[in-house]
C-alpha cells in the first residue's frame, strides 16, 4: 500500500465536468483509488483490466469496486466497449515480450471508441537516453510514447488523446536479487542514481488520472512529461546503509558482473519476471554504469503533494519483506 499523500491546490473542478470514468488501471494504483479516501469520490467509475483469469480471480476477491477485463487481443468489440465505457484510461505497458503490440491493440480499441479523452501513459525514465542498439528494450518505451501520442494529432479519432500526459518514473529493481544480508546489483560503487518509490508513482498518477480541467485533465498536468525520481542521488553502499538504518540488520552492498546478474535473473529468484523484463532490468542498469541516471527530478511530485517523496529508509521499511535477508534452511 502506498504511502499517504495528501495533495496541494487541487485544481478547481470545471462546474461542467463530471468525475472521470478510468480504465486499464494497475494492481496498485487500484488499490490506491478505492480505499484513499482522497480519492474515493474523484472519478465516477473504474475498470481494470487483466491478462489472466487467474489475476481476475485475484481483484475480484479483494472486492474493489471495479469493473474486470481480461485482455484478449482476438476480441477486438470487447476492447473497444471497454474503452467506450471510460474517458479517462491509463495506459500501463505490461512487463512482457509482447508489451508493444499489446499497447497498439489498446490504443486502436480507444481510437474506435472515440470516448477516451484523458489518455495518460507511464513510461520509464531514462528511454531516452538509451540506444536503440544497446538497450532496444528501454528504447522501446519512446517508441510506446509515440504511439500514445499519435492519436492527439489525427482528426479521425474525435477526441481521443486531447488530453494527454506521460509519466517517466525511475524505480529501484532490486527485489529479483535479493541476496542473504546483501544488495547485489550490477553496478561500480561509485554509480548514482535517484530510484523513487512505486508508492510515489502511484500517488502522482492517481492524482493525475482523477484530475478534471476544462479540457479533460487539470491544466497542472495536461500536456506534460512528468519525470520522476527518488530525493536524493544514491550509490549502492548508500542504498546498503539506507536498508541497514531501515531493517535494523547488517546489509551490504555487493557489485557484481553483468554476467552474475543474468545468473541471478534465471535463478529461483528471478523464476516470476518475464525475459523481456529481464533483458529490460540488465539496460536500465547499464544506463546507470553509463552515467546516464546520474539526476534528480521530483520537482512534479514537490509540486503536487509539497514533499520530497520517500526517502530511502522509508521505502525499505515499507518494502521490508522483500528485502529482509532470508535465512537458509538447516537439514536435520
Amino acid at each position: 500500500m502506498p504511502p499517504k499523500r495528501t495533495a496541494n491546490g487541487d485544481a478547481k473542478k470545471a462546474e461542467s465536468k463530471s468525475p472521470p470514468r478510468i480504465g486499464q488501471t494497475g494492481r496498485l494504483i487500484l488499490e490506491l483509488l478505492t480505499t484513499s479516501e482522497e480519492y474515493t469520490d474523484k472519478y465516477a467509475g473504474l475498470t481494470a483490466l487483466v491478462f489472466s483469469e487467474d489475476a481476475k480471480a485475484s481483484v475480484e476477491a479483494e472486492d474493489f469496486p471495479v469493473q474486470v477485463l481480461v485482455y484478449d487481443p482476438k476480441d477486438e468489440p470487447a476492447l473497444v466497449k471497454a474503452m467506450e465505457a471510460v474517458d479517462t484510461c491509463l495506459l500501463i505497458p505490461p512487463a512482457r515480450k509482447d508489451k508493444a503490440k499489446i499497447t497498439a491493440t489498446l490504443l486502436k480499441a480507444a481510437k474506435k471508441a472515440k470516448s477516451v479523452t484523458n489518455l495518460v501513459f507511464l513510461s520509464s525514465a531514462g528511454c531516452d537516453y538509451a540506444e536503440r542498439d544497446k538497450q532496444p528494450r528501454l528504447r522501446e518505451f519512446i517508441d510506446l510514447e509515440k504511439l500514445a501520442m499519435e492519436s492527439k494529432s489525427d482528426p479521425n479519432t474525435g477526441d481521443t488523446g486531447h488530453s494527454p500526459c506521460i509519466i517517466r518514473e525511475l524505480l529501484l529493481y532490486t527485489k529479483q536479487a535479493q541476496g542473504e544480508g546483501k544488495l547485489p546489483i550490477p553496478i561500480d560503487e561509485d554509480h548514482k542514481f535517484s530510484p523513487v518509490a512505486l508508492g510515489d508513482v502511484a500517488q502522482v498518477a492517481a492524482h493525475v488520472i482523477t484530475s478534471v480541467g476544462p479540457q479533460g485533465l487539470a491544466d497542472e498536468v495536461r500536456g506534460q512529461m512528468m519525470v520522476l525520481t527518488g530525493p536524493m542521488l544514491v550509490a549502492g553502499p548508500e542504498l546498503a546503509q539506507a536498508a541497514s538504518q531501515a531493517l535494523g540488520t547488517p546489509m551490504e552492498f555487493q557489485s557484481i558482473t553483468v554476467q552474475q546478474a543474468k545468473k541471478i535473473l534465471a535463478s529461483d529468484q528471478g523464476e516470476e519476471v518475464d525475459d523481456a523484463e529481464k533483458e529490460y532490468l540488465l539496460e536500465y542498469y547499464s544506463l546507470v554504469r553509463e552515467g546516464k541516471t546520474a539526476y534528480v527530478s521530483n520537482t512534479a511530485f514537490q509540486a503536487i503533494f509539497g514533499s520530497r517523496g520517500q526517502e530511502m529508509p522509508d521505502f525499505f521499511k515499507a518494502y521490508q519483506s522483500e528485502f529482509k535477508p532470508k535465512k537458509r534452511r538447516v537439514a536435520h
